[in-house]
């Protein structure tokens, strides 16, 4: 076991050992006020989608799915599952990640590797369902919605052993918009996974519901046509002009400015987006300062018009930004991923084709001067021809339910119960 999972078992064990009466009434009162100013209106589907403050691709899923559920007729709501039912581990986890991509990219590609292992597997979602499954439970229990989708791989484990247990009637769903599925993020119990392609279906091994491919997962925005010419102008790119859009996702996390160098040194012109980095932003504007083929970009909503107008998408990581140059038909090309998850995409986009990993510098100008005289024609990603909205396949568990979840005691009784113990 590697240090980071030390860790991790450590501190799982001081929160466990901290849950006594008090910390487990703070936390019932805490799920109450949560409850109290949440409500689902009668006479619709009601669907309860658990997220997580991670990165930024889970949350984004979780309002993509909201949008598509409501415009469907149903009822949705959005809360950061894993910080509501085990909020110091969130903490931990928002605190840990990006440090260890920074610093210790090894280790975190070690604790990746190593928990896709099927034992370790078993033993985080048996610490992590002990952790969150009773707050998971009773708010269900308060909320009484007719689906629970997960967006995050720990909120699914813990969802997924309380649905196999029998302790949660409530159909669950989970969504996975990586095309490498880690086994963290399929769990036994759950009813339904949604996968971005084939290639992600054949990888899953441990579900007992099932499977199926989905739409790409982006806002209505990535969906729509644009005119292409248009936006180019408006941005200032000639007719002629080939240009690369290196996207470093919601925290511009891995060797990002060493990629935009060798993307410069291509001769193209370059748009680079740093998310929410702004010390990124900063270091790039000042490295790229009177350069006029480069133009850099901190947190911004215009990604939909960047895509369209760019010839091809550089990522580092997968996910999220991938599934959206997916829909925008933007050709997508994987280059120096990061660590566990990055790499781990960048093959199995390779095989879905849905990008091409580029494994070098020499490969990578050789690409892009060719695409930009001509003599490469990048493959544009291709959606699966079975692959289904996910909003839609989320409300089937809806239309087959059989009964909805027992009330069994409320959060106020359980209060009452727990002081006067």
């Amino acid at each position: 076991m590697v240090l980071s999972e030390w860790l991790l078992v450590g501190v799982a064990s001081t929160f466990a050992a901290a849950g006594g009466v008090a910390q487990r009434q703070q936390r019932l009162r805490h799920l109450q006020r949560v409850t109290r100013s949440l409500s689902f209106p009668d006479g619709a589907p009601r669907v309860l989608i658990l997220s997580a403050s991670i990165g930024g691709g889970h949350n984004a899923a979780a309002a993509v799915l909201r949008h598509d559920l409501e415009r469907l007729g149903s009822h949705a709501c959005i809360l950061d599952g894993f910080a509501l039912a085990t909020p110091l581990l969130s903490r931990y986890f928002a605190w840990l990640y990006p440090l260890q991509l920074r610093y210790t990219p090894w280790l975190y590609e070690l604790q990746f590797r190593s928990s896709h292992l099927r034992t370790w597997t078993r033993m985080w979602r048996r610490i992590y369902a002990g952790l969150g499954g009773v707050a998971f439970r009773r708010l269900i229990e308060e909320l009484h919605p007719d689906v629970v989708v997960s967006t995050y791989p720990l909120v699914t484990q813990a969802l997924g052993v309380l649905r196999s247990t029998g302790r949660l009637l409530t159909p669950v769903a989970a969504t996975v918009t990586d095309y490498g599925v880690h086994r963290l993020w399929i769990a036994p119990g759950v009813d339904l996974h949604l996968v971005p392609s084939r290639v992600s279906a054949e990888q899953v091994e441990d579900a007992t519901g099932e499977v199926r491919v989905m739409q790409p997962l982006v806002r209505e925005a990535f969906r729509q046509s644009r005119n292409r010419a248009a936006v180019r102008q408006r941005y200032g790119f000639a007719a002629d002009d080939f240009v690369p859009l290196v996207v470093a996702g919601a925290w511009g996390i891995g060797n990002v400015a060493l990629i935009v160098r060798d993307v410069v040194e291509c001769g193209v012109r370059v748009v680079v987006v740093c998310g929410k980095n702004q010390e990124l932003a900063e270091q790039l504007r000042r490295e790229y300062a009177g350069c006029s083929t480069v133009q850099v970009w901190g947190w911004t909503d215009q990604l939909p018009e960047l895509m369209t107008a760019a010839d091809c998408l550089i990522q580092n990581a997968g996910g999220l930004t991938c599934l959206e140059a997916i829909a925008c038909g933007l050709p997508v090309l994987m280059y120096r991923p990061i660590a566990g998850h990055g790499v781990f995409n960048a093959a199995a986009m390779e095989r879905a084709g849905a990008a091409r990993w580029i494994r070098s510098a020499d490969e990578l100008r050789m690409v892009l001067r060719g695409a930009a005289a001509g003599r490469i024609q990048l493959p544009v990603p291709k959606i699966d021809e079975d692959a289904v909205p996910a909003a839609e396949a989320i409300l089937t568990l809806v239309a087959g339910r059989g009964a909805r979840i027992g009330t069994g005691r409320t959060l106020a009784a359980q209060l009452v119960r727990s002081g006067s113990s």
